[in-house]
């Protein structure tokens, strides 16, 4: 059988530093997947959100222009302004 060897206190303080840099290298690594996981699941959560927006903005103008027709909305006077369209324009 083979003899033994005792590490010198130099090579086993390396040994043990190498050691905590590859568990910290690890955790981190887990802590990274973690948090891409949590980031995919507030992206989709942002995406059906922004989903919902667009499905009540688009009933909102489909209900605006069946009663007042084609136009602009001024938010700060809250006045309507329609577009002239062909067939509405008055001769003169």
């Amino acid at each position: 059988m083979a003899k033994t060897v005792k590490f010198t206190d130099e090579e086993l303080q390396e040994i043990k530093e190498l050691q905590n840099l590859f568990n910290t290298v690890i955790y981190q690594a887990g802590q990274t997947h973690l948090e891409k996981i949590a980031l995919s699941k507030k992206s989709e959560q942002v995406e059906e959100n922004f989903g919902e927006i667009k499905k009540r903005e688009q009933e909102l103008v489909s209900k605006l222009t069946t009663t007042y027709g084609q136009g602009k909305i001024n938010l700060e006077s809250g006045e309507f302004i329609p577009v002239d369209t062909e067939g509405d324009k008055d001769t003169e």
